[in-house]
């Protein structure tokens, strides 16, 4: 077999849609693929204005707009832009997920389903190569009978009192996972580890950012964070070479949460387990956190450490392609 047909980057250049530019790890990404000469352009999507950040980018090669995701049409417009109609796009990162529980209505549940079931239907009738959803630990189920590391193939979280967002979450998964044997576009969904970095709002970070972090005594998890950078170069991976399926990504180190906590010079404030959602909501009321405690209720209590082996030997182990 020739280097070329061994390879696993995708051949060619790379046009590349990023739906839910707001994000920050969408900006953390976007500056990634316009640093790679192989990616020819991006087109970021977003409900809102363009993220400041971005705004000095080359226009032939960053292209911004806005689209109402949840709408059919909206998305199918993206895919028929001036700037792609001769190169069509071939890649989509889909990032528009609205998580935050606050708020939470049958409008954020049809944006968050229906933006996933349009995205992925226009990416198959639009010839796209690669189509990423980005998922998130949240859809495991935790508890005290948990394996120490959880593998793709662990229970999910499919209880009906589970909170709306992370049954949204699942729904996509679901509506990707469908389509995972389509024959000409790679579906990929991937579930990260709780990201810490500034602004990221992960449920890990906002109890990061939170003054102080609120925890149960007599509980300290463990887990393997990873990090908005590290998170940025894994989509990359995914995005340029070959693979579909479900994949866990992490950090590198496992540990318990309060040694993360430490390492950042972050004092906890422990409370009586049954305390814990009363002490959070009040934090909430005073402008302390944004954390809310009841979208994973388990998740202070007992641990969740990815097990990414498959991610490593499918992308990581091929960096240096990319």
């Amino acid at each position: 077999m020739s280097e070329a047909s061994s390879s696993l980057l995708r051949p060619g250049q790379r046009r590349v849609l990023v739906a839910g530019a707001h994000r920050k790890i969408a900006i953390a990404l976007i500056e990634r693929l316009l640093a790679d000469a192989r990616v020819d352009k991006v087109l970021a999507v977003a409900e809102g204005p363009c993220p400041a950040t971005l705004l000095a980018h080359d226009p032939e090669r960053f292209i911004f707009t806005q689209a109402a995701l949840a709408r059919r049409r909206a998305v199918d417009n993206l895919f028929l832009l001036e700037p792609f109609r001769d190169t069509p796009v071939d890649t989509v990162l889909h990032l528009a997920f609205s998580g935050n529980p606050k708020g939470y209505d049958v409008s954020r549940h049809e944006y968050n389903v229906n933006a996933t079931r349009h995205l992925l239907d226009a990416s198959l009738r639009h010839g796209v190569g690669k189509y990423v959803f980005l998922s998130s630990d949240a859809v495991y189920a935790v508890g005290p009978r948990g394996d120490y590391q959880v593998g793709e193939d662990a229970e999910l979280n499919l209880d009906p009192q589970a909170p709306s967002t992370v049954r949204d979450i699942i729904d996509a998964e679901f509506l990707c996972r469908a389509k995972m044997d389509h024959p000409a576009c790679e579906v990929m969904v991937l579930r990260p580890a709780g990201v810490i970095g500034g602004g990221v709002m992960s449920g890990l970070n906002l109890l990061f950012e939170s003054s102080p972090p609120v925890l149960p005594i007599g509980f300290d998890p463990m887990i393997n964070p990873t990090s908005k950078e590290r998170l940025a170069r894994d989509l990359q991976l995914a995005l340029m070479l070959r693979g579909k399926g479900v994949y866990n990504v992490a950090g590198p180190d496992s540990g318990p949460l309060s040694r993360f906590l430490e390492a950042r010079g972050i004092t906890a404030m422990r409370v009586p387990g049954p305390m814990l959602r009363g002490a959070n909501r009040f934090q909430r009321m005073i402008g302390h956190t944004r954390y809310h405690a009841e979208y994973q209720p388990k998740r202070l209590f007992y641990s969740l450490v990815l097990d990414d082996a498959r991610f490593e030997a499918a992308f990581r182990a091929h960096a240096d392609e990319v």
